[in-house]
């Protein structure tokens, strides 16, 4: 059945002028169209197989202060790139534009389940189950791509967005406008509300592996966090959480104790759908197990011990020991001074390979957690200066997490000072009392999601500025409003006309 609906999907791609898909454009656009997709289960399958194969973490993550270089490491042209913030566009399943390619087929594919789903005359609850699930995948690639190709929200009110396709085209060649971030995310939020009042889990046999109703809400929390909407963080929060915020949290300590020295297990447990904290997973194509342990640009001791082993929480002398790291971390032989956390693991399938789609990599990645939904809530609370919710939120999380409660008191938490207050520069703005809190929670999420590639989100929506120890030619520190904290458009796309991102001085494409 799959191979039936792929023509679709390919054909949606294509119209998106992404390159993967040119060799359809020599079909006819009504043929390719012409494929009787009648039945519901036949809109599930499609809507299944519209989720990204391709993963963000291997190019966002080398662009995040969680790294370094690594003597002897593995050289790669796409990590030496993203690391120095260099513009790179290449054919490979863990390039930008892969992700790229991958984000666009799937909108194609639930817009043409919209549009299948419409010919309905019965709205049965499944179908509106299926409309619930086509807009909340279309809301979330949308948001992925204005994330990591255009502007943080709120920091120009004409900053480009992305194309936001709503209708599967019938022309093989049509010039889409970016419009603004602030146009994507209106558009995002429209569909987001849409689906999330039309998603069911009743018809979910493997829940996990797409948007149930948690995953929802949990991805609601996450774009209302970046919009600055505390109240609605809260509030999707709240669903996503349930009474007990701490139930499914990951449970560091516990996993020290059972399966410390058992990498293979830590792996496949960290992404395994039956374990509690994991809201939405994708199986993605990627080398992403072997980058993370093998590459010249990934974590080294130096940046795990000045990460995990400073203390989080000011005045707590427990918290230096707040790791956040046991029992994941490792030491890839033969690499000296190199460190990885085990969260990935590869999992080979009998499929076709070539030198830049070694196919059959399958490695799980989780997109949501019940973990960051509990810090998004924290961040909402304090910015709201409801101090004493975000502590107790704190405490729940340190406490299932590290097995011991802060004993700092409230007004440590809010005594700031004006030393590094210019360092943190959102849009909405950070007030002193606010700052103490914020920069422990940052300091959380960036334990929390290490070798995740989420640290880079939060590194532009606070503007914060990373600089290297390197002497290499390509290295200019990333400063604050620097135009790199966006990737370039893929060239396919411009060459189609669509509008590049700024650059400044000769930062130029890097090709194979």
């Amino acid at each position: 059945m799959m191979k039936r609906i792929i023509p679709i999907i390919s054909f949606a791609c294509a119209l998106c002028l992404l390159p993967s898909c040119q060799t359809f454009l020599d079909k006819s656009p009504n043929t390719a169209l012409d494929i009787n997709i009648d039945s519901e289960d036949k809109i599930a399958e499609l809507l299944t197989g519209s989720y990204p194969t391709a993963s963000y973490i291997p190019f966002l993550e080398p662009r995040t202060d969680n790294v370094e270089e690594r003597v002897g490491g593995v050289q790669s042209r796409l990590g030496e790139t993203m690391y120095f913030w260099e513009d790179y566009d290449s054919e490979d399943i863990d390039a930008p534009q892969n992700y790229w390619n991958e984000c666009y087929r799937g909108i194609a594919g639930a817009n043409k389940a919209l549009e299948l789903l419409s010919t309905f005359p019965t709205k049965t609850e499944r179908i509106k189950a299926l409309y619930g699930e086509a807009f909340m995948l279309r809301a979330y690639l949308h948001f992925m791509l204005v994330n990591i190709w255009s502007d943080p929200y709120g920091r120009s009110e004409d900053s480009p967005g992305i194309p936001y396709l709503t209708k599967p085209e019938k022309n093989a060649f049509v010039k889409y406008p970016r419009e603004t971030v602030a146009k994507t995310y209106e558009k995002i939020e429209q569909d987001l509300k849409l689906g999330l009042s039309l998603i069911n889990d009743h018809y979910y046999k493997q829940s996990k592996y797409h948007f149930n109703k948690r995953a929802a809400y949990a991805f609601a929390s996450r774009v209302y966090l970046m919009m600055g909407k505390w109240d609605e963080v809260i509030a999707c929060a709240d669903y996503a959480l349930g009474a007990d915020a701490g139930t499914d949290l990951r449970p560091w300590i516990k996993l020290q104790d059972e399966l410390s020295g058992k990498r293979e297990q830590l792996a496949q447990s960290y992404t395994a759908p039956n374990n509690p904290s994991n809201l939405l997973i994708a199986s993605t194509e990627s080398r992403l197990a072997r980058l993370i342990a093998q590459d010249r640009y990934g974590a080294t001791t130096q940046v795990v011990e000045k990460i995990f082993k400073r203390k989080t929480i000011k005045d707590d002398d427990q918290s230096g020991d707040a790791t956040l790291i046991y029992p994941f971390v490792y030491a890839p032989a033969p690499l000296r001074n190199t460190r990885y956390l085990v969260k990935f693991d590869e999992r080979p399938t009998l499929r076709e390979t070539s030198e830049t789609h070694p196919r059959g990599l399958i490695v799980p990645n989780v997109l949501l957690s019940v973990d960051e939904v509990l810090l998004n809530r924290m961040e909402a609370y304090t910015m709201l200066s409801r101090y004493d919710k975000a502590i107790a939120d704190l405490k729940v999380y340190t406490m299932k997490k590290l097995g011991y409660e802060p004993r700092v008191l409230k007004d440590r938490y809010t005594q700031g000072s004006t030393s590094d207050y210019s360092v943190y520069a959102p849009f909405y703005g950070l007030s002193v009392r606010q700052l103490p809190m914020i920069k422990t929670i940052l300091h959380f999420r960036q334990m929390e999601f290490f070798e995740e590639g989420l640290r880079w989100f939060d590194i532009r929506r606070f503007n914060l500025e990373i600089t290297r120890s390197s002497r290499n030619s390509f290295y200019r520190p990333l400063k604050q409003n620097d135009p790199r904290q966006n990737l370039q458009i893929p060239v396919e796309a411009i060459s189609s006309g669509l509008e590049a991102n700024p650059r400044e001085g000769n930062n130029h494409l890097i090709r194979h």
